[in-house]
């Protein structure tokens, strides 16, 4: 068909200015090029849209028609491109964040809070899930970014550690180690641990025993029976004072009555928090969000925290 965006533009600028030299200067092109271009288009539809004179152009009846509705058809146009690039500037602003429950403790507003400085326009949403569970959610795009423990990376996914964080053993305060100012991993031996489930958390389950294992020890574990929160956790220490938990020391922001913390002073003895989001395609606000990640982590220290 002849009737192109283009030929019909430089038609309706015609059309306007009711003068060759004046469209051929709106639109910025030479006014042999515009006029060939107008004769196709009139040669295409088969009929004759100006009639020229050596003093003046003139519209046509079927010039007049297509002038009005051409018109029309390039305001529609413009409104449905106004529209998709709205749709596309709220997809561009929108973050979708899972994380883990330990991350929500202390990193997760910091790094909210300096995207929220660095980036206003960014609407984000968060949820708490399980490590395996926010992984799925990043591999199908549920979600644009995951804050997570512990992750060793994936097909198809982009990982980065943003914190090292030391951990602290949790316990109640009838605890016999309660006391203490720190704790080694050695001491820990003959314990009974409180874990979080191998299947929902692999990597923080697998590092609290590698620590011990490195220690030479296997201590006996008890995994959560109500693990979708934190508080089953709690109250469950306070009430055991036999039990321990091992988990990262920003999970001491979180007060219960009767449970305490001691920190672990062990090179080892660090938590990996990580950030992860597609290999390709990711929504254009991840790559705001981790800036701002890392921003946060180089004030806090959070990679240069010594042995």
């Amino acid at each position: 068909m002849s009737l192109t965006l283009q030929r019909l533009r430089y038609f309706l600028a015609v059309a306007d200015e009711l003068s060759f030299t004046r469209a051929a200067e709106r639109l910025h092109v030479a006014q042999p090029s515009l006029s060939a271009q107008v004769r196709a288009l009139e040669k295409g539809l088969g009929v004759e849209l100006l009639r020229r004179t050596t003093r003046r152009v003139e519209l046509t009846e079927a010039g007049r028609g297509l002038h009005e509705d051409g018109r029309r058809l390039m305001e529609e146009l413009d409104r449905a491109v106004t529209r998709a690039r709205r749709a596309h500037d709220h997809e561009s602003a929108a973050l979708r964040v899972a994380y883990t429950a330990s991350v929500g403790y202390q990193a997760l507003p910091l790094i909210l809070d300096e995207l929220e400085a660095e980036a206003p326009e960014v609407v984000v949403s968060a949820h708490r899930a399980w490590s395996t569970r926010v992984i799925d959610a990043v591999r199908t795009r549920d979600v644009d970014l995951g804050l997570v423990r512990e992750f060793a990376g994936a097909e198809g996914l982009v990982h980065e550690c943003l914190r090292r964080e030391p951990l602290a053993v949790f316990a109640s305060h009838r605890h016999r180690l309660a006391g203490r100012d720190d704790l080694t991993v050695e001491e820990l031996r003959g314990e009974t641990m409180v874990v979080v489930p191998a299947s929902l958390a692999p990597g923080f389950h697998d590092l609290v025993i590698a620590l011990c294992a490195r220690r030479g020890f296997a201590p006996p574990t008890i995994e959560l029976a109500a693990p979708d929160n934190r508080e089953p956790l709690l109250a469950h220490l306070s009430r055991h004072p036999d039990r321990l938990f091992v988990g990262p020391v920003s999970m001491s922001t979180t007060s219960w009555e009767g449970v305490v913390h001691v920190p672990i002073r062990d090179p080892d003895a660090r938590m990996e928090l990580v950030a992860v989001w597609p290999e390709t395609g990711a929504a254009p606000s991840v790559a705001v969000a981790v800036a701002a990640a890392r921003t946060v982590a180089e004030r806090e220290g959070w990679l240069a925290i010594a042995a």
